[in-house]
């Protein structure tokens, strides 16, 4: 949404038409991008739109950088004190502002999302293709959009269960001229209403059928999202109800995986993102941050204290360990692990694996995810057997002579939340899991070279509304933040 013109009327930009967007944020259509209606004109050019939108989704600057930035924020991963190209360390410490920070980036490509998805959702009841594939794709673009929302309402806005009244983010629910005003705010809730109803759209029509090949949304991926939000909402019966839809068809893959170095999908992978060696994001992906071997930028490290949550027969704590013969001098070899490795920080980590050809898969969504939201959820409403169930399917797996859990009632509720930690470190959770869940992010010395406490609702623990958003549209600014 930054700067009216721009993203709130923009036409469809996607890659598959243009190499970018390069005109000026006041241009209403941009000059090197094919129109919308054109761009909906002929079967094969629907078909090139609806994949084009995903080329928002890979941007780095968007998904890429929001995972990273959730994960470095949130106490178990820190970003190293030198060495790091400058990359995240004003998110670590906690410095961003109106005009500081990636942000701007995150506001500006997620409403660009929106928008597109906007003008698909209105080009695609005219376009040349059956009636059954326009409203497989409503359901795509609207489920997309919904995502949009999610990744917005999330960074800029206090967590719905801390207090759904305060104000959310604007909903843009259709293509807007210059003319037209700014949608307002709104509330928390009045958010999470847009993100459900395009989510509960998509669930009654997006087709059962497609094959989850191209890394784009199928109904499993929109049960997980559902599962998601109903999580964040407290919504317990059905963030459980969803989860057991995500994941049915996607078995949890077997232990060994889990040190292949999450680049190539496995079973339990519901929703990827496909990179290749010559359509990818290069140094700036996941895997480059958070590799040993100094292949990437290798500037992520984690705290010996997370790393000593791993018990030793856990198949996970050997995400931690590296050849230190090979730390620094990478020269092509398999991934080995002997130990765990302290260098510049932290523990160097080998759960993400960055190899040259950067044709690197990412994982959006889990089965593991959605087994530890049931667990969660069940176990909010005192089903202390059935989240136990859940549970265990994720720790028989990792721990070798793993034994159900016996705890119940808060016991059962921390181990959940620590078995979360431990499950999905690295893919982008961290930090949200701990302001939806009205805890303290507490971090010290020496353990991080950045010491922060925020209490719930802080109002460092959201971004500030861009400067450059406010001052073409001049909507309001989160309480905090300087005006």
């Amino acid at each position: 949404m930054k700067q009216h013109s721009k993203i709130l009327s923009l036409l469809l930009c996607v890659a598959i038409f243009a190499t970018a967007c390069k005109k000026d944020f006041l241009d209403t259509k941009p000059h090197d991008s094919i129109d919308a209606g054109s761009a909906f004109s002929t079967p094969e050019r629907v078909e090139a739109a609806m994949t084009g939108l995903y080329d928002i989704v890979t941007n780095s600057a968007f998904n890429t950088q929001i995972s990273l930035t959730q994960d470095v924020k949130g106490g178990d991963m820190l970003v190293v004190s030198t060495g790091n190209y400058n990359r995240f360390v004003t998110e670590y410490q906690f410095l961003q502002s109106p005009t500081v920070g990636y942000g701007g980036g995150f506001w500006t490509q997620a409403y660009r999302l929106i928008a597109n998805c906007n003008v698909a959702i209105t080009e695609l009841p005219n376009s040349p293709i059956s009636d059954n594939l326009k409203t497989d794709y409503l359901a795509e673009a609207r489920a997309l959009r919904a995502w949009g929302h999610l990744q917005l309402v999330r960074l800029f806005a206090q967590p719905y269960a801390y207090n759904k009244t305060l104000p959310g983010i604007p909903v843009v629910d259709k293509v807007l001229a210059p003319s037209d005003a700014v949608p307002p705010r709104g509330t928390v809730e009045d958010s999470y209403k847009a993100i459900t109803d395009d989510l509960l759209f998509a669930k009654a029509n997006m087709s059962t059928t497609r094959a989850n090949t191209s890394g784009r949304l199928v109904i499993n991926t929109v049960n997980g999202l559902l599962a998601r939000v109903y999580l964040d909402m407290e919504v317990w019966d059905k963030a459980a109800e969803h989860a057991k839809l995500a994941r049915t068809g996607y078995p949890l893959a077997p232990a060994s995986t889990l040190l292949d170095g999450f680049i190539d999908k496995t079973s339990e992978w519901i929703w990827t993102l496909i990179y290749r060696s010559d359509d990818n994001t290069g140094y700036v992906q996941v895997a480059s941050f958070q590799e040993p071997y100094d292949m990437g930028y290798s500037t992520f490290r984690a705290t010996e204290a997370f790393m000593n949550m791993f018990s030793s027969n856990d198949i996970r704590q050997k995400q931690f360990y590296v050849n230190v013969d090979k730390v620094l001098t990478y020269e092509g070899d398999a991934l080995q692990r002997d130990a765990p490795y302290y260098s510049r920080n932290g523990y160097l980590m080998n759960k993400f694996y960055f190899r040259d050809a950067w044709d690197l898969n990412v994982p959006m969504m889990r089965s593991a995810e959605m087994f530890l939201i049931e667990a969660e959820a069940e176990s909010e409403q005192n089903h202390d057997g059935l989240a136990q169930d859940a549970l265990f399917e994720v720790q028989r797996r990792a721990i070798t002579g793993a034994v159900k859990s016996t705890n119940t009632g808060t016991a059962l509720k921390t181990e959940i939340r620590n078995e979360r930690r431990k499950e999905l470190y690295g893919e982008g959770f961290r930090f949200y899991d701990i302001t939806r869940k009205k805890e303290t992010l507490t971090r010290t010395a020496p353990a991080h070279w950045s010491a922060i406490t925020l209490a719930p609702g802080d109002f460092k623990n959201i971004l500030p509304i861009p400067q450059a958003e406010r001052e073409i549209s001049n909507i309001p600014q989160n309480t905090g933040y300087p005006n």
